[in-house]
């Protein structure tokens, strides 16, 4: 057991050489799918685009080591997520993938133990386990027994499933292959040993809080600041429209003075009134003293330090105004953070310049990324920061948030309102905050489906398309609701049509930003059938569809006034493929559109082997403590109620395909 005290380890080494024990005092697993995704994501990312040759670090591992194994003070998380992609990828490439065993265990964690070693059992040494079609691993799930497992770990096993299916469903299992090679060989992690006299508790405790590391996104406005440092009005306006904008919980507008938000906003905050950076000098407040920069060349310490300092002024300053508003309190949570709003608004500017080689919306790259599309060019730096205050205006205004309430939370559409003696917040499409009908409702639940169908920042495709739509829209008229929701919904039919509905899928960025809805659709039964076949069929095909089933006045009208929206990522079969009772659905059947729902983990985690009946049973009774279910699945439940077999399986796949059909406006045709 080597001891180094810093050995970088590619993901064969790490997981092959020696053993390691998570202890008592860290907390269970709990990475869910968002950490997941991401992680993934991250390093499909990396191998694809890069030189394979390219090792890629994801991190370190702070270790104590012990007489046979080390433990682990810092990085659990990361470890036992790698363990898990690493089982499954031997499940999947069973005669390509390397991997002896377990040499990951708990410290009295009896349940964490048993699920780890037992997925290991099931899904690398048992010769029946042998990956043959995506419904296999469900099926090997449920020969676990549930009482004995940490659930966490289970459902983050089932989540990689999840995620590596839908990343490699168009790609085959070549393309899986050499990511799987890539990760063991070239995925790179520094494990870092502790001395060995090193109180680890007490250690624990300092890793836990520590202080603020440096971002990402600090570091780039410090290139910004560097590049305008001999213009100190321009580098003031810099550091307050950044300051303004990063704050993601709040409107923008509450980062600006009474007098600047009637400059900027107009008096009532209903526009944006700024043309250029030239005019947002002119009518700013802010003086030269702001920063304390002389003549002296501004490097990154010193401009990070005079953001700390205007962050200070700033706050002072406003205090006595935010005592009297909404947003004092973090009323709002945004669909996104700051740094990867920076990305999307970098992707519109870029387009801006008329260059057809677009950043990604992956915030890794942050650094890179202006490196190369803005770089040392003053006209573009402005150019920039002038887009990030008019687009995080439109942000705001426009896209949907999470809304606390009174002690409730839902999604809102609203903007911001404010006069010399009050602020609020109104509909961004009306002026009555109750209004719970109408398109501006409309407009908030079709953004929520996009949201929730693509959790993870980096893939939020869908918002850079509304906000390149909003930018260009605001530049000649005022943007009504009819206008807007025609567009979300011809956005969501061109998802729908160019990357789930067919075949041969397009790129994002080469259909969602010209939308042609002249364009005809048409698809033949057995594509339309393979597209939303178990294995296939994306989370964001049943969000839209949910989304349809609401806007239809006829369909469930009482579950539908509490519906709404909320991150489920786990497709089901309604019809189980493992029975309790042994009434197994021919497979065509039971992988079918028909007998597919969307759940959440809660919901399915104790339900996979259940008939219909049961699950319906057992799903109304806890509707209290979850979240709405699916109105797909909730028109199966009704049905379920009488009989749920193949005819009404079919009848149900029918009418679902027939409202998904009939929304891009083509004539029904018949799938049976």
């Amino acid at each position: 057991m080597s001891s180094s005290t810093k050995k970088p380890l590619n993901l064969q080494q790490l997981l092959g050489q020696d053993d390691y024990k998570i202890p008592v005092y860290q907390r269970n697993y709990d990475w869910g799918e968002s950490q997941i995704q991401q992680l993934i994501d991250d390093i499909q990312d990396y191998a694809e685009k890069n030189d394979k040759s390219t090792s890629y670090y994801i991190g370190s591992l702070v270790v104590h080591q012990k007489t046979d194994y080390f433990e682990i003070l810092d990085g659990q998380q990361r470890y036992t997520t790698l363990s898990l992609l690493a089982y499954y990828l031997k499940y999947r490439l069973s005669k390509s993938f390397d991997l002896n065993g377990v040499n990951l265990s708990f410290e009295s964690r009896s349940k964490s133990e048993f699920t780890i070693n037992k997925l290991f059992e099931v899904f690398c040494s048992n010769e029946t386990s042998k990956y043959d079609s995506p419904g296999k691993l469900s099926e090997l799930v449920g020969t676990v027994r549930t009482d004995k497992t940490n659930a966490s770990i289970l459902e983050g096993f089932k989540v990689i499933d999840r995620v590596i299916t839908s990343n490699f469903a168009e790609k085959g299992d070549d393309s899986l292959n050499k990511f799987a090679n890539y990760l063991m060989e070239k995925v790179k992690i520094l494990r870092v040993c502790v001395p060995q006299n090193t109180d680890v508790t007490h250690y624990f405790e300092v890793m836990n809080n520590r202080g603020e590391q440096l971002e990402k996104h600090e570091v780039v406005k410090a290139h910004l600041l560097s590049v305008v440092q001999k213009d100190t009005q321009a580098t003031a306006v810099i550091q307050k429209i950044w300051l303004a904008c990063s704050d993601m919980s709040r409107y923008v507008q509450l980062g600006f003075s009474v007098d600047e938000r009637n400059a900027i906003f107009d008096e009532y905050s209903k526009g944006f009134l700024i043309n250029g950076f030239d005019d947002l000098v002119k009518n700013f407040t802010v003086q030269s003293e702001t920063l304390v920069l002389g003549n002296s060349s501004l490097s990154l310490e010193s401009a990070l330090e005079a953001g700390k300092k205007l962050r200070k002024q700033e706050s002072d300053k406003n205090t006595d105004n935010d005592n009297k508003d909404e947003g004092k309190v973090e009323r709002f949570t945004s669909v996104i953070d700051f740094p990867n709003f920076l990305m999307q608004v970098l992707r519109i500017y870029t387009m801006s310049q008329f260059n057809k080689d677009l950043p990604a919306l992956d915030d890794k790259d942050l650094i890179e990324a202006f490196q190369k599309f803005v770089g040392e060019d003053t006209k573009k730096v402005k150019g920039f920061i002038s887009l990030l205050l008019k687009l995080r205006y439109l942000f705001d205004r426009y896209v949907v948030k999470r809304e606390r309430l009174s002690g409730e939370e839902d999604w809102s559409l609203k903007r911001y309102k404010f006069d010399s003696n009050s602020s609020s917040y109104v509909n961004s499409f009306g002026v009555n905050e109750g209004d719970k009908s109408g398109k501006n409702l409309s407009c908030m639940m079709l953004q929520s489906a996009f949201h929730v169908s693509y959790p993870t920042n980096s893939r939020k495709n869908w918002l850079s398309a509304v906000l390149c739509w909003l930018n260009d829209k605001e530049k000649s008229n005022s943007i009504t609701a009819e206008e807007y929701l025609n567009f979300l919904e011809s956005l969501a039919r061109a998802f729908m049509v160019n990357r789930y509905l067919t075949t041969t899928r397009k790129k994002f960025k080469d259909f969602m930003y010209i939308i042609d809805n002249s364009a005809k659709f048409t698809v033949s039964s057995d594509v339309l059938n393979e597209c939303l076949r178990y294995g296939r069929v994306r989370v964001f095909a049943f969000n839209y569809l949910d989304y349809l089933l609401w806007k239809d006045t006829e369909l469930l009208q009482e579950t539908k006034s509490k519906f709404r929206f909320s991150f489920k990522s786990s497709v089901e079969h309604f019809s189980p493929q493992t029975s309790r009772i042994n009434e197994i659905l021919p497979e065509n059947k039971l992988h079918g559109f028909g007998n597919l729902c969307l759940m959440g983990s809660s919901e399915n985690s104790s339900l996979s082997n259940d008939t219909p009946k049961q699950k319906t049973e057992i799903l109304n009774s806890q509707r209290n403590r979850m979240a709405p279910l699916s109105l797909k699945l909730e028109l199966m439940m009704q049905t379920a109620q009488e009989n749920w077999n193949i005819k009404t399986i079919d009848s149900h796949r029918y009418d679902m395909v027939k409202i998904l059909q009939e929304d891009i406006e083509q004539k029904l045709k018949s799938i049976g």
